[in-house]
């Protein structure tokens, strides 16, 4: 299969520090001497604030005394470094220029590819599109290992597990059951997951696979004690090492299998309409880096 390997993607790839080392010289390169705001540190007439620390860092993160006090420290190395390449001249000298004005060309177009190309998500592939590649592409999709699809329920209480596996048995409907529990915090459920795929090594303890081994199609289990609380298992498949993987484990990789095709078409139907808007001209024979991308 061909995907898309465009020459500037994999050139920021291969070489972040690079590009990173490019880019903070830009950013600093624009730093005013004095910001407003709470200042954290000081290298001379240049000063690091609070703001600047929070504008960029995950606003979702709490920031504690630790990551301030790391990030100033790296802060005051990269412009002790800086200022010291400024005093030498290093700054203006002809080859950072070059590789300033090259690191602004891969940025704008890792940008532009970003807008036009990359931002085809996973997504938007449909289900029917899902079932068909999955159907031609069967082989491909041969487990290495055993797997076992299960709905997991654990209580901190052997009655309220025990009591839970009784009511599941006697109406025949765990979903319902399973609501009726978890609308009543006094009946001690403490987690619930939904038809996953467990391993042998995913599933732990290791008691938990005999168990789950041992179970027919949607049969419950009696509950488990285990560290974690007590656990009452539903199977909903097992698949045996060798075997077609069902479609809903490889689900992810085919939609970024699908994806990545989608990609690969839409790049280059926007090289070709890049090819019409503008005039180009090769003086050497030569592979055109912009015809293929294997």
């Amino acid at each position: 299969m061909t995907y898309c390997n465009c020459h500037t993607e994999e050139s920021v790839y291969r070489f972040p520090l690079f590009f990173f080392s490019l880019l903070l010289l830009l950013v600093i390169g624009c730093t005013e001497p004095e910001q407003n705001g709470s200042v954290v540190a000081r290298v001379n007439n240049q000063s690091l604030t609070m703001e600047m620390i929070k504008a960029n860092v995950d606003p979702s993160r709490t920031l504690t005394q630790n990551d301030i006090q790391q990030y100033a420290s790296r802060w005051v190395t990269n412009e002790l470094l800086y200022q010291e390449a400024q005093q030498r001249g290093y700054d203006v000298s002809e080859q950072i220029q070059q590789k300033m004005t090259e690191a602004r060309k891969q940025l704008s177009i890792a940008e532009l590819l970003e807008k036009e190309v990359y931002s085809l998500a996973s997504n938007d592939v449909r289900r029917d599109e899902l079932a068909a590649y999955f159907q031609n592409h069967s082989d491909e999709f041969i487990l290495r290992e055993s797997i076992i699809r299960l709905s997991v329920v654990i209580f901190n209480e052997f009655e309220s597990a025990n009591q839970f596996r009784t009511e599941t048995l006697n109406n025949g409907e765990w979903d319902k059951t399973i609501e009726q529990f978890r609308s009543n915090p006094s009946k001690g459920l403490l987690s619930y997951s939904d038809s996953l795929f467990y391993t042998k090594s995913s599933l732990y303890p290791q008691e938990l696979w005999k168990v789950a081994g041992a179970l027919g199609m949607s049969e419950v289990s009696f509950p488990v004690k285990t560290s974690v609380g007590h656990v009452v298992l539903r199977s909903l498949g097992q698949f045996k090492e060798s075997s077609i993987s069902p479609l809903q484990y490889v689900e992810t990789d085919i939609r970024n299998r699908l994806a990545m095709e989608r990609r690969q078409k839409k790049y280059q139907q926007f090289l070709q309409e890049l090819r019409m808007k503008h005039t180009v001209t090769m003086m050497i024979a030569g592979t055109d880096s912009t015809k293929g991308m294997d």
